[in-house]
């Protein structure tokens, strides 16, 4: 972005300036969100974020394996007791698919 003349913050400001805010996209505006996209791409931006995002998710749920799993079991007994109301409610032939 800043070889193209444009200086944000960050990568994410460019799209939240305050320029930006009219009634019509203005070329200009139309020219940024291009080099911004282009900006991205060269430098893998989206894809190397994914990746990290991915990496601390997994920390996360490896983190907290024991509370996500008394969740998991939770749900799947609610589910289990939904569907044997359902069932009831239709004569045995609801939720058993």
């Amino acid at each position: 972005m800043a070889k193209a003349g444009l200086r944000f913050k960050d990568a994410l400001a460019a799209g939240g300036s305050k320029r930006w805010d009219t009634d019509e996209p203005t070329e200009a505006e139309r020219a940024a969100a291009r080099t911004d996209v282009a900006c991205k791409k060269s430098t893998r931006l989206v894809t190397v974020w994914a990746q990290a995002e991915a990496r601390i998710q997994q920390q996360l749920i490896r983190q907290h394996a024991g509370p996500l799993k008394q969740a998991k079991d939770r749900k799947d007994r609610w589910l289990a007791a939904a569907r044997r109301v359902l069932a009831e409610a239709d004569g045995g032939g609801a939720g058993t698919s």
